[in-house]
């Protein structure tokens, strides 16, 4: 609404914003062909927009026409969206983006439409402004705005450097839509009383890590970006503002992704264990703001996001020209966005493994042997398996040996030898440092007999107790015969490196 001050009489505008009347009389102000001015029928005196396009005045008259609390600093007029022709950017163009789980579906559509860019300079201003009022519900492109589309500066631009406008304004749009959907995650699910009622807090901090911190950077680079652009209509760059919130504040990134395995094992358990939880969740869930979108869709965000920011440079870079500055500068950018992407999936990684590693502790017993410490930053599970291993007392002329399962677990710099309790614990029979393991096949004139088939010898150097220990072992295959070998050094073997190399494809 707009009021007239120190006066009770308030404009307001008919339900399709084609006209503003004064309440109470039948007099409506209505818009000029060009939406520029506004008149009062009847009369000459003309509301037109001060330099700043905040107020409106009546021209020869004091009162000024302000909008009210929730409009300023805009005033509505018919049929324009934003009374700001002296503006070059308007950011209210994309606030209006679909949520980010949406918003890729509408990249092809907007790829067609592109493919499209400069051959439908013919329309209307018109037809556009109809254009852009139906497309409001998906993402913006960068040809629609009505600022371009009135300055004819798509008349002077190739198909070329329009689409390179496009890939760097995609950015943008795409950052608004990804930050509509954070502020929905923060402030529907995270801010909810209920929510927080059903969580305890070691739960709520899993669940939520630093989406805090990860919305306050995305709220600071779509500002650089809005601001960029609010320099002129045609972008001049931006990959020099991802290369300096990629240095600055994109590792935020890296601290919520290293957190997401913890994070969904909580969500699942919740939802099982915890009925008040998943009750408000689901309700939550239905809420209009969230579109049917899961809760856990909101969750994966962070993740999905600067793996994206990723694309988007590569699809500038390719449109830059060779040996200019701008190619430099997204060469940057693209540098700076992979290096905290590697560095996400790298703690990724080490997160996963060391969950592997809980899980391990959790089901190895060593009952009369001292216990080690499974869990370790730097050790990660390479393979385990269960072979057979012949009796004690058993030797490779016996006719009939007798084997007894034993189960193998070979960490980057350790292995243990288990037999299986049950269906999911193993008593340690035996353990050495990785470096002090060898594995040979068995001769060949020893390995004719049925019995002795994919038969190795595994020679401990220094077990738990400090002495040399071997054990004869026998795999399930051929294949499994040759990973196990293939998995440890063998100073005899000089082409173990090849063999290495071979087996490694043959998998599990």
């Amino acid at each position: 609404m707009v009021r007239l001050p120190g006066q009770d009489p308030i404009l307001t505008g008919s339900p399709d914003c084609r006209m503003v009347r004064l309440p109470g009389e039948d007099t409506v102000l209505t818009g000029s062909p060009d939406c520029r001015m506004v008149r009062l029928p009847g009369q000459d005196p003309i509301l037109t927009g001060s330099p700043d396009c905040r107020t409106v005045r009546l021209p020869g008259e004091d009162p000024i026409l302000t909008g009210s609390p929730d409009l300023i600093p805009h005033i509505l007029i018919p049929n324009l969206f934003v009374l700001r022709d002296c503006l070059p950017f308007d950011p209210s163009v994309t606030s209006l983006e679909p949520l980010y789980q949406t918003y890729r579906a509408t990249v092809i559509t907007k790829e067609i439409r592109r493919q499209t860019v400069c051959r439908n300079i013919s329309k209307t201003s018109a037809d556009y402004h109809m254009d852009w009022t139906a497309r409001r519900g998906g993402s913006t492109l960068w040809q629609d705005i009505p600022g371009v589309r009135d300055s004819g500066v798509l008349e002077t631009l190739s198909p070329e450097q329009c689409k390179y406008q496009e890939s760097m304004f995609e950015v943008l749009t795409s950052e608004a839509s990804y930050l509509r959907s954070l502020r929905v995650l923060t402030e529907h699910f995270l801010d909810s009383r209920d929510l927080d009622e059903a969580l305890i807090i070691r739960d709520r901090k899993t669940l939520f890590s630093n989406v805090l911190r990860v919305r306050e950077v995305s709220e600071r680079f779509l500002k650089d970006l809005e601001d960029r652009m609010d320099e002129g209509l045609v972008f001049s760059d931006i990959c020099d503002i991802i290369h300096y919130h990629a240095q600055h504040n994109f590792p935020a990134y890296i601290d919520y992704v290293r957190n997401q395995i913890y994070q969904e094992k909580t969500y699942t358990s919740l939802m099982k264990t915890n009925v008040a939880f998943a009750t408000v969740i689901t309700r939550l869930q239905e809420s209009p703001q969230c579109q049917r979108l899961p809760f856990m869709s909101f969750l994966l965000l962070p993740f999905q996001r600067i793996t994206r920011i990723k694309m988007l440079i590569e699809n500038i870079l390719k449109r830059t020209k060779e040996g200019t500055t701008e190619e430099q500068t997204a060469s940057k950018a693209l540098d700076s966005v992979s290096k905290i992407i590697e560095e996400c999936n790298t703690q990724v990684g080490k997160m996963k493994q060391v969950e592997e590693l809980i899980h391990l502790s959790k089901t190895l017993e060593f009952d009369k042997l001292k216990a080690i410490p499974i869990i370790s930053q730097t050790r990660f599970l390479e393979k385990r398996g269960e072979v057979q291993e012949m009796a004690k007392g058993g030797n490779l002329f016996n006719l009939r040996p007798k084997f007894t399962p034993v189960y193998l677990f070979l960490f980057n710099d350790l292995l243990i030898i288990a037999t299986k309790k049950g269906s999911e614990r193993f008593v340690v029979m035996d353990h050495a440092h990785r470096s002090l393991v060898q594995v040979q096949p068995i001769r060949e004139d020893q390995a004719l007999s049925p019995s002795y088939e994919h038969c190795f010898c595994l020679t401990l150097l220094e077990n738990h107790q400090g002495r040399m220990m071997e054990r004869l072992m026998k795999a399930s295959s051929q294949s499994d015969l040759h990973r196990w070998i293939a998995a440890f050094p063998n100073p005899g073997n000089h082409d173990g490196d090849q063999e290495e190399v071979i087996y490694d494809d043959w998998g599990e």
